[in-house]
């Protein structure tokens, strides 16, 4: 007769064997290859389009810059930026490579480093450094979004823009900016079309994708929401709101949840039938459509969102509903695909 401790390990062994093939059974390569092909590569092609078609809208405002140019380039801004948070949730590869959150998005700016970079910049008087080899070496601060929505949406824009006696113009650093932004897009899309994920083994690769999700999901509820709505530190900043000035923090939160329910739903389709169209799974697919709607029915703005009645307390319940389909999401999908969360870029900001 066989002792209890043996039944015990036996019955461990055979819950290990279980495990060991349910997590062979699972093709991480090609979930990452359908993730790839399917979302990130066409992503990053619009986002490069969107980049470029911003430049030339740019172009056009400094060429001739009035009211109806300036409308165009802040129209090919909101485009643009659309792109880059359909993407924005991608923090490995190419993106990590390059240094490109840094350089398209300096967000948050605790320190005002924007402002003061580019007050800097325009106030010097060799325009070199707005050569592109040169610009894409200065300070990250002014690469991107956030100093090109300062020169496109301030209250004086239109007349900033048309100033031309200073060595650095507003219009030659807006052109700058925009030049860069095309050429961080075109540098991160080339550099995915050249990777299969292979820089890693599969499931690590798979294991990166599981935390850009989770991630994603954490920066729209804690840093996006919480933090200019104070939920950690008490103190209501609704200017510390990402791109506030364009109008278009709410909305990029929207984007982002868009791109995040997509990678989840190409993600879980490599769990096996067990998980797909489970309840869990219909119930994390529904939290996605309500948190989705529930931040486009706030509006594109944050600032105005906070205007209406009851506004700070629809956001801090948004952020409640996207904390509850994280919740949900992270352990499900661990499960389903056999992986572990791990530390993420956002623990401990």
């Amino acid at each position: 007769m066989l002792k209890p401790i043996t039944f015990i390990l036996m019955a461990f062994l055979a819950i290990f064997a279980a495990r060991t093939a349910d997590a062979q059974a699972i093709d991480y390569a090609a979930i990452n290859s359908d993730v790839l092909a399917g979302q990130i590569l066409p992503a990053h092609d619009a986002f490069a389009a969107k980049s470029e078609a911003l430049a030339g809208a740019v172009g056009e405002l400094c060429d001739n810059p009035d009211t109806a140019t300036l409308a165009r380039a802040q129209g090919a801004f909101q485009a643009a930026a659309d792109a880059w948070q359909a993407v924005e949730h991608l923090r490995f590869g190419p993106e990590q490579a390059t240094s490109a959150h840094a350089r398209l998005n300096f967000w948050p700016d605790k320190h005002g480093r924007v402002a003061k970079h580019l007050r800097r910049l325009m106030a010097g008087s060799d325009a070199s450094v707005l050569q592109p080899a040169a610009f894409a070496k200065g300070s990250v601060a002014v690469q991107g979004f956030p100093a090109l929505e300062r020169l496109l949406f301030a209250d004086d824009a239109l007349a900033e823009l048309k100033k031309a006696a200073q060595p650095i113009t507003a219009c030659a650093v807006a052109r700058a900016i925009a030049v860069n932004i095309v050429s961080i897009a075109d540098d991160l899309a080339g550099r995915w079309r050249q990777t299969e994920l292979t820089g890693m083994r599969a499931k690590e690769a798979t294991g990166e994708l599981f935390k850009s999700l989770a991630g994603g999901l954490q920066a729209c509820s804690e840093i996006k929401i919480g933090g200019p709505l104070g939920l950690e530190s008490g103190r209501l900043r609704p200017k510390r709101a990402e791109n506030w000035r364009s109008a278009r923090a709410l909305r990029n939160v929207a984007v982002n949840l868009r791109a995040l329910s997509e990678l989840y739903d190409r993600l879980t389709k490599g769990g096996g039938h067990d998980f797909r169209d489970s309840d869990d799974d219909k119930l994390i697919r529904n939290l996605f459509a309500r948190a989705i709607a529930e931040t486009e029915a706030r509006g594109p703005s944050f600032v105005a969102a906070l205007k209406t009645e009851n506004g700070a307390l629809l956001l801090k319940t948004l952020t409640y509903t996207i904390d509850d389909l994280r919740e949900l999401v992270v352990p499900n999908t661990a499960e389903a695909l056999d992986l572990v969360l791990g530390f993420n870029s956002f623990d401990g900001d």
